[in-house]
């Protein structure tokens, strides 16, 4: 796939985002992928093998402006298939058009007030949220971060997705165990907890106190003058060690020469030295708020940040317990084991290649029709019994306030978008909808393929009508029965008993919504390992007892209209009243959402 990324700011390449930013791309281009970076001059020398969209390197508050209202008129944006805004949470765009994810970090800033300027918090607050909010999809990097954006952001939480962080194991060096306890971190106060650390390891019985160092490599930061300061003063200064900023390859020695490692921050987005430490076999504590809590859960003794005794007790129990040192060897492993930046990747790839849109808490495929084909091949070959829907503003309607309805859709593995009222709805709430994947075009394409397909709906004799037309088409695919909608013609045994004998790949449901819907959901384990689609109004079209409007009608949105104007009465409430009452509804979601 083409892929536009943007990879600012890159931090000249010392922070946890340029970690991030770097792994990434690494993993994207290893599978494939043709990538294209939008860079600043810091980035640009680590990412000249690729295509490069380069901006000059700017002061913080004319980068932010930047990158809002002038770089996204730039960028040629149809030579791309999607973007990934790959540090969102720094940088975003005023408008997005193609389907854009966008990857949050951390919301920091509202657990440590003070970790920016004025100006820096008021943009971060209220400002960027507004803009990535209107991108298609938002990438949560930890639970504890998707739980900010929803409580401070008010994401709607079917537009988010957890994708962990994958971390780099540095390259084994030889095991050298002394005694020194390790922290690698910016020094960033009040953020980073330095200060705490320093306290606790004071509190230490003194004689285990003067067997160890505390090793604290990185680079300063915000706040660095008032840790070093502390650390001068302290009665244990010869004890602390400042080694400015490591390089990743000297990563190794550091976890091979460490007694124990040490994570107090007070919030991290994601914590990647914790695992680097854990799968070097390095026991560990860290903090258990935040993402630490969920990556230290069960793999390192946890404390509270803000407690002084609550730290240094943490250091005392590994420093002083063998058998808990050596448990937490072991499940530190197993645990880092779970992370790879090759799963990162793929995962925000998926999100594209499966992507949806949600209206009323209801999520559908936002893709293009042969995407869903291919969705719907992918469960034909599973040979489970499986549930297809699709959903226009009518269905949302309902669904809207039919909470068992919804709840059948929620279940199904594929939901697709049929007409512009949804596509509408959905553009409303900040979602790109490509194709009105609709199931009478659909139904053409499928007959193209090698499938044995069963139609079950309409009146009596519409469906052995749509099957003759359907057997005219001269595809690939096998049209091996039929019965009508209301069991008069056969029995619902008696279709039970065939479909057992005939074992199709699907079966073409059309009984109107909700109707058919809450028909297959019933009926799905009786079906035999077929997928069932809810096609409404189908094969009225296919047998012809209702024509389709014009294709110019079709194409701009209209067709509508055709069917209003063909069926006024029974078509009445469904659009002169329904309609109106879906766009009041969708802007009424809006207003809840505080979008």
């Amino acid at each position: 796939m083409k892929i536009l990324l943007s990879a600012i700011p890159f931090d000249n390449g010392k922070s946890g985002i340029s970690v991030y930013i770097r792994e990434v791309v690494k993993a994207l281009e290893q599978a494939g992928h043709e990538l294209t970076l939008i860079v600043e001059d810091d980035g640009a020398k680590e990412f000249e093998r690729f295509e490069l969209i380069r901006i000059k390197k700017q002061r913080a508050l004319f980068s932010m402006l930047y990158s809002l209202f002038l770089l996204p008129w730039r960028v040629k944006w149809n030579k791309f298939d999607f973007c990934i805004m790959l540090a969102a949470n720094r940088r975003a765009f005023c408008r997005y058009p193609i389907f854009t994810i966008a990857v949050v970090h951390d919301l920091s800033q509202y657990h440590v007030p003070v970790k920016y300027d004025k100006f820096r918090m008021f943009y971060i607050k209220k400002i960027l949220p507004h803009f990535v909010r209107k991108s298609q999809s938002i990438v949560a990097i930890s639970q504890s971060t998707k739980n900010d954006l929803i409580q401070y952001w008010h994401i709607p939480e079917e537009k988010i997705s957890v994708v962990y962080n994958g971390f780099t194991p540095p390259v084994s060096a030889e095991v050298n165990r002394k005694n020194q306890i390790l922290y690698i971190s910016r020094i960033e106060h009040p953020g980073k907890n330095h200060l705490n650390l320093l306290k606790a390891f004071e509190c230490l019985p003194e004689e285990l106190r003067k067997q160890y160092t505390l090793v604290m490599p990185g680079a300063a930061w915000n706040g660095a003058e008032t840790v070093f300061e502390y650390a001068k003063n302290s009665p244990c200064a010869d004890q602390f060690q400042f080694t400015g900023f490591v390089d990743f390859a000297k990563l190794p020695e550091l976890y091979a020469e460490s007694a124990m490692y040490i994570f107090p921050s007070h919030f991290e987005g994601f914590g990647l030295s914790l695992l680097e430490a854990m799968h070097a076999g390095v026991p560990c504590a860290c903090s258990n708020n935040s993402s630490l809590g969920e990556l230290g859960e069960d793999a390192a003794e946890l404390f509270d940040p803000a407690s002084v005794q609550e730290i240094a007790a943490a250091m005392q129990k590994i420093l002083t317990d063998e058998n808990v040192k050596q448990d937490l060897i072991i499940k530190g492993k197993a645990k880092s084991a779970r992370f790879c930046w090759k799963n990162t990747a793929k995962g925000l790839t998926d999100i594209y290649l499966s992507r949806k849109a949600a209206v009323f808490g209801v999520p559908f495929f936002t893709g293009t029709m042969q995407e869903a084909l291919q969705k719907i091949d992918t469960l034909v070959n599973s040979r489970k019994s499986r549930h297809v829907a699709f959903i226009n503003a009518h269905c949302l309607n309902i669904a809207y306030s039919d909470e068992a309805y919804k709840q059948v859709l929620l279940s199904c593995p594929a939901v697709f978008s049929d007409g512009i009222g949804a596509k509408i709805g959905a553009k409303i709430l900040g979602y790109r909808v490509e194709e009105n994947v609709n199931g009478t075009d659909m139904f053409p394409l499928l007959a193209q393929k090698t499938y044995r397909i069963y139609l079950l709906g309409g009146a009596p004799g519409v469906a052995a009508a749509a099957l003759q037309n359907a057997k005219a088409l001269n595809g690939k695919a096998e049209f091996i029965g039929c019965a009508d909608g209301f069991f008069r013609e056969k029995s619902q045994e008696a279709v039970f008993t065939e479909l057992r004998e005939l074992q199709p790949d699907i079966i073409l449901v059309a009984m109107g919504v909700p109707k058919q819907e809450m028909w297959i959901h019933e009926h799905l384990q009786d079906l035999p390992g077929c997928v069932a689609i809810g096609v409404g109004g189908l094969l009225d079209f296919v047998s012809e007892r209702i024509p389709r409007a014009p294709l110019w009608m079709r194409e701009s949105g209209m067709e509508w209209c055709y069917r209003l104007y063909n069926e006024p009465i029974r078509l009445f409430k469904r659009y002169i009243i329904g309609n109106p009452l879906f766009i009041a509804r969708v802007f009424l979601s809006k207003l809840r959402r505080g979008k």
